[in-house]
């Protein structure tokens, strides 16, 4: 957006430093990808390019399944993390005590992540031999097995750790947002599960969106706290790194991380394109709004 007392030549040079910036925060990315297209790996003298390292992963059935185990990781993550965030966000904003409540929320950014993968392993242990007395002691056989080390529990680990992020973001984007359009709209007889889907959420969409988003590419690129609460599966960061550690870089893990990083960028990307395409679109209609009544 610009507004009519900036001129054009300011205009262009804030997009081209903006633009300069993220290019040079990318350019490790783009290096990296880039050699995963050279045949003959990081380091050589000759460049050409090959798609053949691609085809090798293309064909590799363990980083496969852990492509599907990381995708359903990620799609049972937003599912749980992005509502709690937009929960959280108006609690936050209705609540008179924010501090703790915002301190509370944030906490788990500043625990490293193996002090945190550690912790939730240690709970995890001891919650199943909790609920395994107490099914020997009541003969309940269903407490058997409910916490051990699988697919539920790593989701609980991506969770705490998605969730503060997710928080920030809508919150964020929810400041915009005036309470007493919910309070209009209450007053029109909008239930408020009505007041929220019609006049809050579409005002809070880009943040909801680029929060599922961030919490996608932040759950591919985990691997500490997955790789202690996993379990029997591996996903997509667990095996680039036990790679990496076994037989070092190779033009396999090249590709690897490039595809990592395509989609990445792929992602953000259609986040940015979508909002700023709905912000423009937003805009032009509160403008053929407003050019009747200022004509009149």
């Amino acid at each position: 957006m610009r507004d009519d007392f900036t001129s054009d030549l300011t205009h262009r040079l804030k997009w081209l430093y903006l633009l300069g910036v993220v290019a040079m925060l990318l350019s490790p990315v783009f290096y990296v990808i880039a050699i995963s297209f050279n045949e003959h790996g990081f380091g050589a003298r000759i460049y050409e390019f090959t798609f053949d390292w691609y085809r090798v992963v293309a064909g590799d059935t363990i980083l496969l399944q852990s492509l599907e185990w990381t995708a359903y990781l990620a799609l049972v993550t937003v599912a749980i993390a992005v509502p709690m965030g937009v929960l959280a966000a108006k609690f936050y904003r209705r609540s008179r005590r924010k501090v703790p409540f915002l301190v509370l929320m944030l906490t788990p950014l500043f625990v490293p992540a193996d002090i945190m993968g550690s912790a939730l392993l240690v709970y995890f242990k001891n919650l199943t031999q909790i609920c395994e007395w107490l099914g020997d002691e009541l003969g309940l056989t269903f407490l058997y097995g409910w916490f051990e080390l699988g697919f539920m529990t790593a989701v609980i680990g991506m969770v705490i750790y998605t969730l503060p992020y997710v928080f920030i973001v809508i919150l964020i984007t929810m400041s915009r947002y005036r309470e007493q359009q919910t309070e209009a709209a209450r007053n029109c007889g909008a239930t408020a599960w009505q007041a929220f889907w019609h006049v809050e959420f579409p005002q809070i969409r880009p943040g909801v969106l680029s929060a599922c988003a961030f919490t996608t590419i932040l759950t591919f690129n985990e691997t500490v706290r997955t790789a202690l609460l996993k379990g029997g599966f591996d996903t997509f960061s667990n095996v680039l790194v036990s790679q990496m550690l076994n037989i070092g870089m190779s033009g396999e893990s090249y590709a690897m991380a490039g595809m990592m990083s395509m989609l990445s960028m792929a992602v953000i990307g259609g986040v940015l394109i979508y909002s700023l395409a709905a912000a423009e679109r937003r805009e032009r209609q509160a403008r053929a709004r407003a050019e009747p009544r200022m004509s009149a």
